[in-house]
């Protein structure tokens, strides 16, 4: 191979360029049309997403999911209906001697005054202003209106916030729309002079403003001024994110100047005051001066004085920090630097704004946070699912059946269950409607399809006895002797099998009346059976909500309900009405019969059968099946479910629990007890089951189908009656 020799001291050939202007000035324009072309995708992106923010995003608002309205008519017991348990659900505070403003109330002797707050639902009945309620004891006795002195019936409370659903891409927040012709003139100077004194005449931002708060930040070390207009504070709080950069104060001016060319003054400064963050109400943000007006003052928007209209105003900068709740000077002094402003600029005159700056500064206080009731909202989801696909689920007020004073109940019953409460199902229904009042469930599937036995359904089972047919008497009563409780024992009557022998009441029922005819009655309440091994009847699984829809339609006496959430106004605070509803085939009175039997009465002498007290005493039923425990309690208008996994509690802890549950009826009954044609009652022995003689010891009122009554007298020689040393008769259980 050869070598190559490298003479260092050579010189090195240097290539010699061509200076060529014309290829710069080509480099030039490519960099300039690229600039141009980024900086016009750049403006057209901004611009789309201004166009979406109006077109879209501002015209999606939350959802409001509230509970049922409470109506308080005369004669109402303001102790059983717990009516002071419901104001302070609602955020109402105990005045000590007169009532100084909405959401006060203040009792003295017979009389009951309360200022009830603004509502903005309209159409639904919910009564405003103050109110007196004259008592009797406990009772009411009438009801004043004091603004219009009238009396009245009836007023509807205010319905209680349960859950806000959030618009798409936003957090949970109270925010309504209102139309800017809706917001007071003095509310809308006091935030532009605060806020953008030159909002009309600028082009989305003012410079000159930006210069000054740079110059006082600069000279303060911090941040101690804005100088963002109305139209950049409005892009800001809604499509840009909280953190102070560069980037995103390029973004946000050049956003500003597209808003102001594409949109009007009327429409910008609209969406502001519907979206603008003035604090916090409990656990919620409030954005919009409508539903500020609303929380804080208990006052529709268009009746706000001047002190309240300057309060807001103030806020806007720091609502945190400027309340009378942290530091009331600081917000007292803020107001009247407003309340001063609007007087120098000819919008208030001089004695105005001396009451103004001399009222003092309230706002009220928000009561409990919303009660739980997750198992229930998420039903109410479901239900404004399809409403939502039509457009109908923005923005919308919901009404539901809920009572959240027991739903809170309920709450506090399920937490002492130990360690079932995760798994507890609980269902109560208002039978007047049907719909649900209270519910709660573990999980977003609720139910694990476990559950439900014949015996669960019993009380269903055993009318298959206590009903004729085909023009036939009926082939038992509940006094009817059926079988021995233990061999060469005597015969005890079906309501004492009932409760102790129940396994060989089902068998004796399929003996005597047959497993088709128990089947088809189980059909009625919506009851699903098998045919089981041994030619058993086997009930498929059944969830807590059939189930109590199957217990509503006994308690009704055959009325079919919904046991739904109940998403309707209600315009005059009352349910609708029932007589459109499907009705079962079998006869009311024999139903009636199977409700009287779940009442367990006591023997006549521990108790004075007046129809009253007898309709207040719930019917009740415990049972179990493979998975769990069922618990059953309802009067004429409310029925309670329970439903507890695996083992269960004591049954007597489970009717304990019920009847604390349970609502206590609270207003008038003039029929607590409906009986239905049909049915007659007579006093009954209970050692013969005859009826009962002046001697006779234990004595029961029992109903009977007109006609199946005993005629015979208890033959019985009952000697005397046993006195206890207290000198009482002493009395024993049927």
């Amino acid at each position: 191979m050869g070598s190559i020799t490298v003479n260092p001291r050579e010189p090195r050939q240097r290539r010699h360029v061509a200076f060529n202007p014309g290829k710069i000035v080509t480099a030039a324009k490519k960099a300039l049309m690229a600039i141009l072309v980024i900086s016009a995708g750049y403006l057209l992106v901004l611009t789309g997403v201004v166009l979406w923010a109006f077109e879209v995003r501002f015209t999606q608002w939350p959802t409001f999911i509230y509970g049922a309205p409470y109506t308080v008519q005369v004669g109402d017991d303001i102790v059983r209906t717990r009516l002071f348990d419901r104001l302070t659900r609602l955020g109402y505070h105990r005045s000590p001697t007169m009532v100084a403003g909405p959401g006060r109330w203040c009792q003295s002797g017979s009389g009951l005054d309360v200022h009830l707050t603004y509502f903005p639902g309209a159409g639904w009945g919910v009564a405003s202003g103050p109110v007196t309620f004259s008592l009797d004891l406990d009772r009411i006795r009438s009801i004043r209106l004091v603004r219009s002195d009238q009396d009245v019936d009836k007023v509807v409370l205010e319905p209680e916030l349960v859950s806000v659903i959030p618009a798409q891409g936003t957090v949970q927040r109270l925010c309504r729309p209102v139309p800017l012709d809706r917001i007071p003139k003095l509310l809308i100077d006091a935030i532009v002079l605060t806020e953008d004194r030159r909002f009309h005449a600028h082009h989305g931002i003012d410079v000159g403003s930006m210069l000054r708060a740079v110059k006082a930040n600069f000279k303060a070390g911090r941040y101690v001024q804005g100088g963002s207009t109305i139209t950049q504070q409005l892009i800001k709080m809604t499509l840009l994110s909280p953190e102070k950069t560069l980037f995103r104060k390029i973004n946000e001016v050049f956003l500003a100047v597209i808003a102001d060319a594409l949109y009007s003054k009327r429409t910008i400064l609209e969406a502001y005051l519907n979206r603008v963050y003035l604090g916090h109400w409990g656990q919620f943000p409030v954005n919009g001066v409508a539903e500020a007006s609303r929380r804080f003052f208990a006052k529709d928007l268009r009746k706000l004085g001047p002190e309240e209209c300057a309060f807001l105003a103030a806020t806007i900068m720091a609502p945190n920090v400027i309340t009378p709740r942290r530091h009331p000077e600081r917000a007292l002094g803020r107001r009247n630097m407003v309340l001063g402003l609007l007087l120098k600029e000819g919008k208030i005159d001089r004695d105005e704004y001396e009451r103004a700056k001399a009222a003092p500064l309230r706002i009220r206080k928000p009561g409990p946070p919303p009660v739980r009731a997750a198992a229930f909202v998420d039903l109410v989801k479901r239900t404004m699912e399809g409403e939502r696909g039509r457009g109908k689920g923005n923005g919308i007020e919901v009404i539901t059946s809920l009572d959240p004073l027991i739903q809170d109940d309920a709450n506090l019953e399920i937490r002492r269950m130990g360690e079932q409460k995760s798994d507890t199902h609980l269902v109560v229904m208002d039978l007047r409607a049907g719909d649900m009042r209270a519910y709660a469930a573990p999980g977003p599937e609720n139910w694990d399809g476990k559950g439900g036995n014949l015996e669960s359904v019993l009380p269903m089972a055993t009318l298959a006895a206590l009903f004729p047919e085909d023009g036939e008497r009926a082939k038992f009563t509940l006094t009817s002797r059926l079988f021995p409780r233990v061999p060469g024992g005597h015969p005890i009557t079906l309501r004492e099998a009932f409760f102790v022998e129940r396994s060989l009441l089902t068998r004796h029922l399929a003996d005597t009346v047959g497993h088709e005819k128990i089947v088809k009655v189980l059909g009625e309440f919506g009851v699903r059976t098998q045919r089981g091994s041994g030619g058993s009847i086997d009930v498929v699984p059944v969830s807590p909500l059939e189930m109590a829809r199957s217990y509503a339609t006994l308690a009704t006496l055959g009325l079919e309900l919904t046991c739904g959430v109940g998403i309707k106004p209600l315009p005059d605070g009352t349910a609708d009405s029932l007589s459109d509803h499907k009705r079962v085939s079998l006869p009311p009175s024999s139903l009636f019969l199977v409700n009287y039997l779940l009442k367990e009465l006591p023997p006549l002498e521990e108790m004075t059968y007046d129809l009253e007290e007898v309709g207040r005493r719930p019917s009740l039923f415990v049972c179990r099946d493979d998975h769990g425990t069922w618990g059953v309690a309802y009067r004429t208008d409310t029925l309670l479910l329970v439903r507890v996994p695996g083992e269960g509690p004591d049954p007597d802890r489970l009717r304990k629990m019920m009847l604390r549950v349970l609502p206590q009826p609270g207003g008038p009954q003039r029929k607590p007890l409906r009986v239905p044609s049909g049915v007659v009652f007579r006093k009954i022995c209970v050692d013969s089951g005859f009826r009962a003689t002046s001697i006779c010891p234990h004595v029961i009122l029992e109903p009977f189908l007109k006609g199946s009554q005993p005629s015979e007298w208890c033959p019985f020689p009952h000697r005397t009656k046993p006195v206890r040393s207290d000198g009482q008769m002493k009395v024993g259980k049927p």
